[in-house]
C-alpha cells in the first residue's frame, strides 16, 4: 500500500485460463513477443549482468562485502525448542554455482563448532542460493554472544541469544525503501536512507536485539512495472482481453531477472544487509514486496494471466531471500496456510509470535482464507502453558481510523465511469497505470475497509476467546501507513482494567524506517476519523493520544496527537517480573539525528480475567 506518501500524490468478471509450461518451467504464452516490446541492455544496473559476472556468477566489485565471491550472510531466527532449550536459526548465502557449497562455523564461548552444512535452495543463472541451519544451546540465566564465520574464513560475525530465564528483546520496523513518487529533494530533507537505521544499530550495540521483525515492504518492487515489457499489455483497452492475454517468455525472463537482482541490491548493499549479519530476521510480507496494492484490485486484474504469474515470481524470491526456503521445503521449514506462508514461533517460553501471510491469499473479498484461519487457531491451541503474551504481526494496522469517506468518493468515481475520461486518466493522482482509481487499492488494503469488516470482526472475536481461555495477552503490531501511533480494543460494557480484560488488545503502529511520511493534510484527514468505534456490543476500539508532544517538545502539527508523521521503528522487551511487555516507539528527531522514544507498557492478563 502506498496511501499517500508524497506531496505529488495529493493533487466484474473473475477467473483465468490455466497456464501451461514448457520443460524448463517457463509459461507458454502464444507469441513470444507483443508488438512494440523492447528489451533492456544486459549491463543495466537493474539486471543480473550489471551486478554479477554472467559467465562465473562472481559479484562485481560494487556488490562485494566479503573478500570471496559470497553474498551475505543473512541471519534468520527460526524458532526456540523449549524442550531442549535450543535456539534455531538459519543463514542465507549466495555463491557462484561453481563454488563448493559453503559451511558456517559458530563459536559459542568455546572452541569452534563442527561446520554446519548448506542445503541448495535454488539457482538463478550462475548464482546459487544456500541455507545453512544452525543451533545454539541456551544458558539457563545468561544472555550470550555467539560468533560465526562462513567457510571459517573472512570476517567474524556475531549475534546474541537470551538465556532461558532472561528477557527477550526485539525490534520491529517496516517500509524499508522509497515509493516511486518520492523526489530526491524529499529524501534529502529527511536525511537520506539511514537516519533511523543508524539509530537502531546504535541501540543494538548497547542493548542487543535478539530478533528484528520485518513488518512488510522490506523492499519496494513497484519498479517492475517500469519495464517496457509490459507496455503492449497495458495498452490493451478491453479489460477482459487484457485479463486473458498471455504471460510471455519475455515477461517471465524480465520477472526472474528483476526480482533476483532487485533483492540482491536492496538486501545486501544497504544498512539492512549490515543489520542481518548481527540481528536475525523474521519477516512478514506486504504489498510492495510484490508490487503496490497486490490482492486489492478487481478480479479482472487479480486473476489476469499476467498478475497471477508475476505474483508467483515475486513470491519465489520472497521465499528465497526473506524466508530462506523454496516452494518444496516451505511447509517443512514451518510456513503454513491453505496457499500462503504464515508462521508461529516462540520468543522463549513466555512470548509467542504470529506472522499471518495477508498477501498471498488476498483478493477483494478476503484477506486470509478460512482454512488458513483454522490452521492459525489450531496451532495457537497447542502453545505451551508458559506463554503469557501473543504478538500478532500484520502488514496493515487492524486498529485504525475509518476511511469510509474516501472509499465512497472513489466508489463514486468508478461507478460514474470517470476513469475512462481522458482528462481524468492523465491525472496520475486519480488513476493508476491499470486505469483504476489510484487510492482504491489503498482503501481496500485496510482491515477497516467495508469489504473486510466482517472478516476483521471474526478474527478479533476468535482471538478474544483464545485470550480468555488461555490467559494470554494479545498485542498487534503493524506498519505500512508511514506514521506511528497506538490504539486498542477493550471491553466496553462494562469497561474493565486492562489487567483483568481479555478483550484488551493493544495495537502498535510503527512505519516507516525509510520511506517518506504522509503530508500533514493526509494525517489531518485520518486524525479526524480517529473516533471511538464499537466492534460489537462488548468491545470498543480507539486510538491513543500518544503524542501530546512532538519530538521537538512542541505540540504536534494541528494538535494531531494520535498519529505522528515521522519515520520510526519500535522496540519490545519482556518484563519478567510482571510478565508484561515494555514497548518504545523511536521517532526520528527533527534535526535528522537519532530518535526520541515514546513508551507504552502492556500489562499481562491476570489469571482472574473477566470471564463474561
Amino acid at each position: 500500500m502506498d496511501y499517500p506518501v508524497s506531496k505529488n500524490q495529493l493533487s466484474g468478471q473473475g477467473g483465468a485460463r490455466p497456464t501451461q509450461y514448457d520443460d524448463k518451467g517457463i509459461p507458454y504464452g502464444g507469441p513470444a513477443r507483443y508488438p512494440g516490446m523492447q528489451a533492456g541492455p544486459p549491463g543495466s544496473p537493474d539486471r543480473y549482468e550489471g551486478n554479477f559476472d554472467a559467465n562465473t556468477g562472481e559479484p562485481l566489485p560494487h556488490m562485494r562485502r566479503r573478500p570471496d565471491g559470497i553474498i551475505g550472510p543473512a541471519l534468520m531466527f527460526v524458532d526456540t525448542d523449549l524442550q531442549t532449550a535450543t535456539w534455531h536459526g538459519s543463514v542465507l548465502l549466495l555463491a557462484p554455482r561453481s563454488y563448493t557449497p559453503p559451511t558456517v562455523v559458530i563459536n559459542d564461548n568455546g572452541a569452534p563448532s563442527l561446520p554446519f552444512p548448506a542445503i541448495l535452495l535454488d539457482t538463478y543463472k550462475m548464482t546459487a542460493f544456500y541455507r545453512v541451519d544452525i543451533k545454539v544451546p541456551l544458558d539457563v540465566s545468561n544472555e550470550k554472544k555467539v560468533e560465526y564465520r562462513v567457510n571459517n574464513v573472512g570476517p567474524t560475525y556475531k549475534f546474541f541469544v537470551p538465556g532461558q530465564r532472561t528477557p527477550w528483546r526485539f525490534a520491529f520496523w517496516s517500509c524499508n525503501g522509497w515509493s516511486l513518487s518520492v523526489s530526491d529533494k524529499e529524501k534529502q530533507e529527511l536525511g537520506g536512507d539511514n537516519v533511523v537505521w543508524d539509530d537502531l544499530l546504535q541501540k543494538h550495540n548497547k542493548y542487543p536485539f535478539h530478533v528484528q521483525v520485518c513488518g512488510g515492504d522490506q523492499l519496494y518492487a513497484d519498479k517492475i512495472w517500469k519495464s517496457d515489457v509490459w507496455t503492449p499489455w497495458l495498452a490493451i483497452k478491453d479489460k477482459y482481453v487484457r485479463r486473458d492475454a498471455p504471460f510471455t517468455r519475455e515477461m517471465a525472463e524480465t520477472a526472474d531477472d528483476f526480482y533476483f537482482t532487485h533483492y540482491a541490491k536492496c538486501f545486501f548493499m544497504s544498512k539492512f544487509g549490515e543489520s542481518m549479519e548481527t540481528i536475525p530476521i523474521s519477516t512478514i510480507i506486504d504489498d510492495h514486496d510484490v508490487w503496490d496494492g497486490i490482492g486489492s484490485y478487481p478480479d479482472y486484474l487479480q486473476y489476469s494471466q499476467v498478475f497471477v504469474q508475476l505474483k508467483e515470481y515475486a513470491f519465489k524470491y520472497w521465499r528465497l531471500y526473506q524466508a530462506h526456503t523454496n516452494q518444496q521445503l516451505a511447509r517443512q521449514h514451518g510456513y503454513f496456510g491453505k496457499h500462503g506462508y504464515s508462521w508461529l514461533k516462540q520468543f522463549g517460553p513466555f512470548t509467542a509470535v504470529l506472522g499471518p501471510d495477508t498477501r498471498y491469499e488476498r483478493c477483494l473479498s478476503q484477506i486470509i482464507e478460512s482454512p488458513t484461519y483454522d490452521m492459525i487457531f489450531e496451532r495457537l491451541e497447542r502453545l505451551p502453558a508458559s506463554v503469557r503474551h501473543l504478538v500478532v504481526f500484520l502488514g496493515v494496522p487492524i486498529v485504525y481510523p475509518r476511511l469510509t469517506y474516501i472509499e465512497k468518493t472513489l466508489s463514486g468515481i468508478k461507478n460514474l465511469g470517470l476513469t475512462k475520461l481522458g482528462f481524468i486518466a492523465k491525472q496520475k493522482s486519480i488513476v493508476n497505470i491499470w486505469g483504476e482509481p489510484e487510492l482504491s487499492d489503498d482503501m481496500n488494503d485496510h482491515w477497516t475497509s467495508g469489504v473486510h469488516m466482517e472478516e476483521r470482526k471474526n478474527f478479533i472475536l476468535r482471538l478474544q476467546e483464545f485470550a480468555r481461555r488461555h490467559n494470554v495477552r494479545v498485542t498487534f503490531v503493524a506498519g505500512d501507513v508511514h506514521c506511528c501511533g497506538a490504539g486498542r480494543f477493550a471491553s466496553a460494557n462494562p469497561p474493565l482494567p486492562p489487567e483483568k480484560d481479555h478483550r484488551f488488545m493493544p495495537q502498535i503502529i510503527s512505519s516507516a524506517i525509510m520511506n517518506v511520511p504522509p503530508p500533514n493534510l493526509v494525517i489531518r484527514a485520518v486524525h479526524s476519523s480517529a473516533k471511538t468505534y464499537m466492534l460489537d456490543q462488548n468491545t470498543d476500539e480507539m486510538m491513543y493520544r500518544l503524542f501530546e508532544k512532538d519530538v521537538n517538545g512542541k505540540a504536534p502539527p494541528n494538535n494531531n496527537t494520535k498519529l505522528l508523521a515521522r519515520r520510526n521503528f519500535s522496540s519490545y522487551a519482556e518484563d519478567l517480573s510482571t510478565k508484561g511487555m515494555i514497548v518504545n516507539i523511536h521517532v526520528q528527531n527533527e534535526n535528522n539525528v537519532g530518535t526520541k522514544p515514546y513508551a507504552i507498557n502492556i500489562p499481562a492478563l491476570s489469571s482472574s480475567n473477566n470471564m463474561v
